[in-house]
């Protein structure tokens, strides 16, 4: 099948990388193409550079699963030190055009790839005369540049409407619920552990108003606390959300976790009595938030 065809890391799947995302359905529509994303993975950087760093705002499910919800095809490149050397011109013709069939690129504005990162968008057009191609200017938001690396500075900042803002939509943290320390329960608070994937970008200590989404497609308002309950000793980092009015077993479902706002700043408290008060606080702040949990 012919395709139109974006590639890159796409973390985040912000604003910017919206409306590429836009703008290849359109052009894939136009052109009777199917709209095609190939990610890279694992995080070009992370072969380059060191793995983990940065940590990812979006990581594959979570990537895949937000492209896919656009009707466009999401397929995933392995990045090896062996493709970080393919030159350019065998890239785009051994896998582009020989293995995806590309006849239409969108690239991003500061888009590069090939070996040396020499594939820009003018070599391209050079190179490939008859291969057609468009290229996005820089998207912006409240006067600024949409770019991954703001996002990541909000969220490291405790910024929550900020990173929000870039992304179009909450932050989302996708994970395994497990087993945590149980300490939740014997304040009348049940929490459930969400376990991120490997690499995830975990935001500023403290404690969210956030919304989780069940295996079954319920949305619930919750309290998220993000940190290592310094209260009762130097833990592992955890997140634990207490979801209001629910006392259902999830232990073992995959969920998403969004986070809509934050309360306050990771604190240690000088009694359990007294963290109890500002956890009922911080409920009445969740509460409060918003009449909708969908929002």
């Amino acid at each position: 099948m012919a395709r139109a065809i974006a590639t890159g890391n796409f973390d985040g799947c912000h604003l910017g990388h919206q409306e590429l995302f836009r703008v290849l359905l359109n052009e894939a529509s136009a052109h009777k193409l199917v709209p095609t994303v190939i990610s890279f993975e694992p995080h070009t950087r992370y072969v380059l550079g060191t793995p983990g760093k940065p940590a990812l705002l979006t990581t594959r499910v979570e990537k895949s699963y937000y492209i896919r919800s656009l009707g466009i095809d999401f397929q995933v490149i392995p990045f090896t030190p062996a493709m970080a050397a393919v030159p350019f011109e065998n890239f785009v013709r051994e896998e582009l055009q020989k293995k995806w069939n590309a006849q239409f690129l969108v690239f991003g504005h500061d888009h590069h790839f090939g070996a040396e990162g020499k594939g820009s968008f003018d070599v391209l057009l050079s190179t490939f005369p008859d291969l057609a191609a468009m290229q996005l200017s820089p998207v912006y938001h409240a006067g600024e540049v949409v770019s991954s690396s703001k996002v990541r500075f909000a969220l490291e900042s405790g910024d929550i409407q900020r990173a929000n803002s870039f992304l179009g939509r909450p932050y989302r943290i996708h994970g395994l619920v497990t087993e945590g320390k149980r300490l939740g329960h014997t304040l009348g608070f049940p929490t459930a552990n969400v376990q991120p994937e490997p690499y995830k970008l975990i935001p500023k200590f403290g404690v969210y108003v956030g919304r989780m989404t069940l295996s079954d497609g319920s949305l619930h308002r919750t309290v998220v606390n993000i940190g290592k309950q310094p209260s009762i000793g130097e833990l592992p980092v955890a997140i634990e959300a207490h979801i209001l009015n629910f006392d259902a077993d999830i232990y073992g479902q995959n969920v998403d976790l969004d986070l809509l706002a934050f309360i306050r700043a990771e604190q240690k408290f000088s009694s359990l009595d007294t963290l109890k008060a500002q956890i009922t606080a911080d409920v009445a702040t969740a509460v409060s938030y918003s009449d909708s949990v969908s929002q």
